[in-house]
């Protein structure tokens, strides 16, 4: 296996997985937030977005339509790790075909 892609995956992962948690914790933060105001938030989740409102009583916030940052970030890391295993576990068996 060659250094150079291993620390590019190792890099990118160093970058997006804190983000993630990041992310995550603002997420926390928000319903916490319309906690402590009183309010029940509620969250629903589609492909990449997600539509947060908050209900007290008779009073309700609707939300908007977000790009849900976690799933993104979510997936980016899948797509890269997996590309990384593909094209190690395909130049592993180039190499092993070459062998005599």
């Amino acid at each position: 296996m060659k250094l150079l892609p291993f620390l590019e995956v190792l890099v990118i992962n160093a970058l997006l997985i804190p983000l993630l948690a990041l992310i995550t914790e603002n997420y926390g933060l928000r319903a916490a937030y319309w906690t402590s105001e009183g309010f029940a938030s509620t969250t629903v989740r589609y492909p990449l977005f997600f539509i947060a409102s908050a209900v007290k009583g008779s009073t309700r916030i609707p939300g908007l339509l977000s790009v849900d940052w976690q799933q993104v970030v979510v997936l980016l890391l899948v797509v890269v790790d997996g590309l990384f295993v593909f094209s190690a576990l395909r130049s592993r068996r180039q190499d092993i075909g070459r062998a005599p």
